[in-house]
């Protein structure tokens, strides 16, 4: 009798030490707020001046048309976060929530983006303008894995209908046979909602004039570093206020600072927003809009409408393609 007590304890403790409160960090990114890549600031085709503060997706593709009187040009940009490229998604949920400063720390290593773009440059000789950025989220209320049960719920209503737990490396658990698109919902709703909190980002760029040898780096000219601090606030579920400072091509003489507000009004299907940023780089005050449709499969089409120096109107139209959990 002793020994079974002894056997039934044992495989208890197991049972208990093998248990995990693992997760994939990366099956519940949501499919709000896709903040601009870090390498298209750099090279100054961000669609607005005032940028979004909101935390960066694991993965964006960017394609875009940026035209002005006499301009016209093409880019490409590319963003990753390298913990999300390296496998580093699945983490223990308790150490994830963490506010120790390990914890802390991990969280901003986790909503670190870098990025690459490229778009021809206006001499007429062929050369480019090639970009490199780099991206991190410092505070972030709207994290639904932080902030939110969304984890808890999704595991309830996988063990609710009798579906095993998902593996540690899926990251995705919406093809299951379970819908989970009302969790989902719900979760961005709340998320959305969330005011009284800024989420606050802050990025650096290089941007270079890329000609002959450039991988080499002596085909590089006209190198221009930008850093900038921006934040975002709910005003409730459907509004935000935005803040951005830029210091522009800050380690040579033509160093210039630029300043902005934005608001953005939040829809089912659309984001739109209005800004007025001063541009120390001409001393003058720039209005902007934008619209950022929702497409089908994780895909978006930004369209903006801004002044560049000069006075003279930009129109950009951005294809966009993230990673989230989109419905």
């Amino acid at each position: 009798m002793k020994g079974l007590l002894l056997g039934a304890l044992l495989a208890s403790t197991t049972a208990s030490a093998g248990a995990s409160d693992n997760i994939h960090l990366y099956r519940y990114v949501l499919d709000v707020d896709v903040p601009e890549s870090p390498a298209l600031v750099a090279l100054d085709e961000a669609p607005l001046r005032v940028l979004l503060g909101a935390a960066p997706k694991p993965v964006m593709a960017t394609v875009l048309a940026s035209a002005a009187p006499g301009d016209f040009r093409p880019g490409l940009a590319l963003d990753v976060a390298p913990y999300f490229l390296l496998g580093g998604g699945i983490r223990s949920l308790g150490s994830y929530r963490s506010n120790s400063l390990a914890g802390r720390l991990m969280r901003v290593l986790t909503k670190t983006t870098v990025s690459a773009a490229a778009l021809p440059d206006l001499d007429g000789t062929g050369a480019w303008r090639v970009g490199l950025g780099l991206r991190t989220t410092f505070h972030d209320p709207h994290d639904p894995v932080l902030n939110s049960d969304l984890p808890e719920r999704v595991a309830q209503e996988l063990e609710r209908h009798g579906i095993p737990p998902p593996a540690d490396s899926d990251e995705d658990v919406s093809r299951r046979g379970v819908d989970l698109s009302a969790v989902f919902d719900q979760a961005e709703r709340q998320m959305r909602s969330r005011s009284g909190d800024i989420q606050v980002s802050a990025g650096w760029g290089v941007s270079a004039r890329a000609e002959g040898a450039a991988l080499t780096g002596d085909g590089l000219h006209d190198t221009r570093h930008t850093f900038w601090l921006t934040g975002q606030a709910a005003l409730g579920r459907r509004f935000d206020a935005l803040a951005t400072m830029q210091a522009l091509d800050l380690f040579r003489s033509s160093r210039a600072l630029r300043s902005g507000l934005a608001v953005q009004r939040k829809t089912s299907v659309a984001d739109l927003r209005a800004e007025l940023a001063f541009d120390g780089a001409d001393n003058r005050f720039h209005p902007g809009a934008a619209i950022d449709v929702k497409l089908p499969g994780c895909t978006s089409a930004l369209a903006s409408l801004t002044t560049a120096s000069g006075q003279v109107l930009r129109a950009q139209l951005q294809l966009r393609w993230y990673f989230a959990q989109c419905r």
